[in-house]
């Protein structure tokens, strides 16, 4: 079972995802501006969450498994 700031992990590299993907891509000025606005800012590395969404592949996929995790195929099973 994952751990509380797993799951925040991977809902805040999920919802960069979408941002990023929204923006025509990733922009690290435009995502940290978003990042610094969101509840994330103060409980997680911006620089973790950026690694991971310029990893993101392409299609329909979502982050899973905390800092240590990784893309997975599909839309994610939480919010």
């Amino acid at each position: 079972m994952a751990s509380s700031r797993d799951a925040l992990f991977d809902l805040a590299v999920n919802r960069a995802g979408e941002v990023a993907s929204r923006l025509g891509g990733v922009s690290r000025r435009d995502l940290e501006v978003w990042y610094l606005k969101t509840r994330f800012a103060s409980r997680l590395p911006f620089e973790a969450v950026l690694d991971a969404v310029e990893r993101r592949p392409t299609g329909a996929a979502h982050w899973e498994g905390g800092p240590q995790g990784g893309w997975r195929p599909g839309p994610p099973t939480l919010p």
